[in-house]
C-alpha cells in the first residue's frame, strides 16, 4: 500500500512539473529581464604590421598599435560621461612599448553619431578621432591640430608624436582583438 501511495505521489509531482514547464513555454518572456545590446564602442583592437607592409611604407615608424576603449564614467544623471581610450604602440628601431600617459577622453560625435572625438590632457595635450569600419576601428588624424603622443614608460622626454604631418601616420586600421591583448 505504501508503495502505491509513493507511486501516485511521484506521478502527481511529475505531472505538476511538466504542466509548469508547458506553461512557462507558452508565456512570453519577461521584457524587463532582457539584456541591453552591448555597447559597440567598447573593446580592444590591435594590429601588427608585417615586414611586407613596412617595406611598402618606409616612412611609417609604427610597427604595432593597440587600442582599448573602456566604459563611460557618468558625470551626472543626464550625461553618460566620456569613454576612455588607451593607445599603445611599438616603433621601428625602438625596443620599448609606448603608451598614452593618461588616455584620451572620447565623446560620440558626427551627424550620424558614427565616430568618437577624443582629447588627451596633461603635458601631452592631443586630439584624434576613432571611427568604426565594420568590426574594425580606425584611428584618424586629419587636422593640423590632431596628434597623439606616446611615451615609453615614465621617460616623457623620449615621446613619439603621431600626426598627419607624416601621411603614413594619419590613418590606422585596427582589427578586433581579445581583451587580454589590451590588458583587460
Amino acid at each position: 500500500m505504501r508503495l502505491a501511495w509513493l507511486a501516485a505521489l511521484a506521478l502527481l509531482l511529475s505531472f505538476d512539473v511538466s504542466l509548469n514547464i508547458a506553461r512557462a513555454e507558452d508565456e512570453p518572456a519577461d521584457e524587463s529581464s532582457s539584456e541591453e545590446a552591448p555597447d559597440p564602442w567598447l573593446g580592444c583592437w590591435s594590429r601588427v604590421y608585417d615586414a611586407t607592409h613596412l617595406a611598402k611604407h618606409p616612412k611609417q615608424a609604427v610597427t604595432a598599435l593597440t587600442l582599448s576603449i573602456e566604459s563611460r564614467e557618468p558625470s551626472g544623471d543626464s550625461d553618460p560621461g566620456p569613454y576612455l581610450a588607451k593607445i599603445a604602440g611599438t616603433f621601428r628601431d625602438k625596443r620599448d612599448i609606448y603608451v598614452m600617459p593618461s588616455g584620451g577622453r572620447c565623446v560620440v560625435t558626427g551627424a550620424a553619431k558614427d565616430h568618437l572625438s577624443c582629447v588627451t590632457d596633461g603635458f601631452f595635450v592631443g586630439k584624434f578621432e576613432l571611427a568604426p569600419a565594420a568590426k574594425n576601428m580606425k584611428i584618424v588624424l586629419q587636422g593640423s591640430d590632431e596628434h597623439i603622443a606616446l611615451v615609453p614608460g615614465v621617460d616623457t622626454a623620449s615621446f613619439v608624436l603621431l600626426s598627419p604631418d607624416n601621411p603614413e601616420h594619419s590613418l590606422f586600421l585596427l582589427n578586433p582583438a581579445a581583451a587580454k591583448i589590451c590588458g583587460q
